[in-house]
């Protein structure tokens, strides 16, 4: 999934597991996640579950390696803001085969150079740590005014009117099944639907 806010991407990945999945993780790095960011990345959060380490001491049992995804860090010029860190090794996932580090954030050096902080922390329903990153970042908040719009309530006593709406309902009506739910049809079909017609009475 990829969010953009002005000019920070935020990436969150989630790589295929396993070894048997190993060509299809090389493919995810290579091909869809290189797409997605084809276009101008100027600064990058790319983080959550990689599936696969990049060091060997970020694992304690078998070695998962990714080469794309390591070409793919130094192409974007990512930097892991666990870097360094070698005082004490954290891991964010746990099995009877051993611990590593599969779930990180990478972020770009401009990005980290404003880091409060970084910390993994247990998280529910999940047998994954999740991973905390802290930081302070200056962005102007754009506000808008509110936008009220008023309807004229002489128009509901105009027969002409009352007929198109009562048309438009039934034409609405027909289309619940298209819907999951009612909330879901009201929200998205009805209340646009009606407003628009009285929006152009």
């Amino acid at each position: 999934m990829l969010a953009k806010s002005r000019e920070i991407w935020i990436i969150n990945v989630y790589a295929p597991s396993g070894t048997a999945m190993m060509k299809e993780r090389e493919r995810f790095f290579n091909s869809e996640l290189s797409y997605q960011l084809t276009g101008e990345t100027v600064h990058v959060f790319l983080g959550r579950d990689f599936n696969c380490t990049l060091e060997t001491m970020e694992t304690t049992g078998g070695f998962t390696y990714s080469r794309a995804l390591e070409v793919l860090v130094h192409v974007l010029q990512l930097t892991d803001p666990w870097k360094g860190k070698t005082t004490r090794k954290v891991y964010t996932h746990y099995s009877v085969s051993g611990a590593t580090r599969i779930d990180r954030i990478y972020a770009t050096r401009e990005l980290l150079e404003s880091k409060l902080g970084v910390k993994a922390i247990v998280a529910p329903f999940t047998n994954h740590l999740a991973v905390c990153l802290r930081i302070s970042i200056y962005l102007p908040i754009m506000r808008t005014g509110r936008r009220l719009w008023k309807m004229d309530s002489a128009v509901i006593n105009e027969n002409a009117c009352t007929e198109k709406l009562r048309t438009l309902w039934g034409q609405l009506q027909r289309q619940k099944g298209y819907v999951p739910d009612l909330t879901m049809w009201w929200d998205r079909l009805c209340k646009n639907k009606i407003r628009q017609l009285y929006e152009r009475e």
